[in-house]
């Protein structure tokens, strides 16, 4: 039996019966290179948020290639061994990670800086935490059924296992407008920077906010939370967004997939799971997946499909648009007429 599925542009949305079709898909010659970089979703704890091991063994059986899967650490997915993260004295008051991702968020954003994180025992202990995620997920399990090696971009940006920024620099200038924060060129590590020339999968899955394969790469920035790249009312996020993608763009081949195998969230104001975006629902199964060379193109389709605000997160998508080129208007509704009921729960 066929998989249903159509084409908008450079985009394909599907629908399985079985994660085990994807393989069946994914026959893109850029797939097909020597080493397959994976970047999935390992942005928190909360139920539903990230990317489920069902999922990524689905694409790690689709592929026939050597894999490297990274991530930076994130203190949201960094509450498996202490609720609440470690504990640490600003201006005379006892706080912790917690505090970080909601009064905190503004001291982060005039202090930048993360030296007394890493001096203070922090970073010790989110490699811990780490490995509790990894590892009561099922994903070291899983890196060691496929042999797949995982590269932490904190780990190695802290230990100055880094590229050289202006190697770095040359080749993103060499196709794209410069960044607008130079510091992001002496973030890349140097196990990745050597693969250059890859493919790298920007491997999402659908959220209960605009967040698709563009804003998936914003995890590679290695600060483990994010506060100051998203700026005083959120005003750096979306050329935090386009930047790091012009960087992983430069040196990659840069391949989007988002998808909704195991498990999808939608908002819901009575839902059963709560978290900093508020109320929401899981719904398992629904097995759409959308992938294409062009991710720009295929969050906005997503991103209308889906029924999210397309301008959320400072506009990210149109100016992606302006950077990689934009999305084809036409095929948002398009694709609205055609698999606009997949995404229905």
């Amino acid at each position: 039996m066929p998989i249903l599925s159509h084409r908008f542009g450079q985009t394909i949305i599907a629908k399985l019966s079985n994660p085990r079709e994807l393989k069946k898909l994914l026959d893109d010659p850029w797939l097909q290179s020597e080493t397959v970089v994976i970047k999935p979703n390992f942005v928190a704890t909360d139920p539903g948020y990230a990317t489920d091991p069902e999922a990524l063994r689905a694409l790690l059986e689709a592929l026939d290639s050597r894999i490297v899967v990274t991530e930076s650490h994130m203190i949201p997915r960094s509450m498996n061994l202490l609720e609440e993260g470690m504990g640490f004295t600003v201006d005379g008051k006892e706080v912790n990670w917690k505090w970080l991702m909601g009064e905190g968020w503004s001291w982060l954003i005039e202090n930048p800086g993360w030296d007394w994180f890493k001096e203070g025992g922090h970073w010790e202990q989110i490699k811990k935490e780490d490995k509790a995620f990894l590892d009561e997920r099922g994903f070291t399990d899983l890196f060691k059924e496929f042999d797949v090696e995982y590269v932490n971009v904190t780990d190695e940006v802290w230990s100055g296992r880094i590229a050289d920024p202006t190697e770095v620099k040359r080749s993103v200038e060499s196709r794209f407008n410069p960044v607008h924060i130079e510091k992001l060129y002496s973030m890349v590590p140097r196990k990745l920077f050597d693969l250059r020339g890859s493919t790298f999968i920007s491997f999402s899955k659908l959220q209960n906010y605009a967040s698709f394969t563009l804003k998936n790469l914003f995890g590679m920035i290695p600060d483990p939370f994010q506060a100051w790249w998203h700026g005083p009312n959120h005003s750096r996020i979306a050329s935090s967004i386009v930047d790091i993608n012009k960087i992983y763009r430069s040196l990659f081949n840069v391949y989007g997939i988002c998808e909704t195998l195991h498990t999808s969230l939608f908002s819901n104001p009575e839902g059963e799971f709560e978290s900093i975006m508020g109320k929401y629902n899981i719904v398992r199964g629904l097995g759409v997946v959308a992938f294409g060379r062009d991710p720009v193109s295929l969050d906005a389709i997503l991103c209308n499909l889906a029924g999210l605000d397309i301008t959320s997160n400072g506009g990210y998508i149109d100016k992606a648009g302006e950077e990689f080129g934009a999305y084809d208007r036409e095929a948002l509704e398009e694709s609205k007429m055609k698999v606009g009921s997949w995404l229905s729960h």
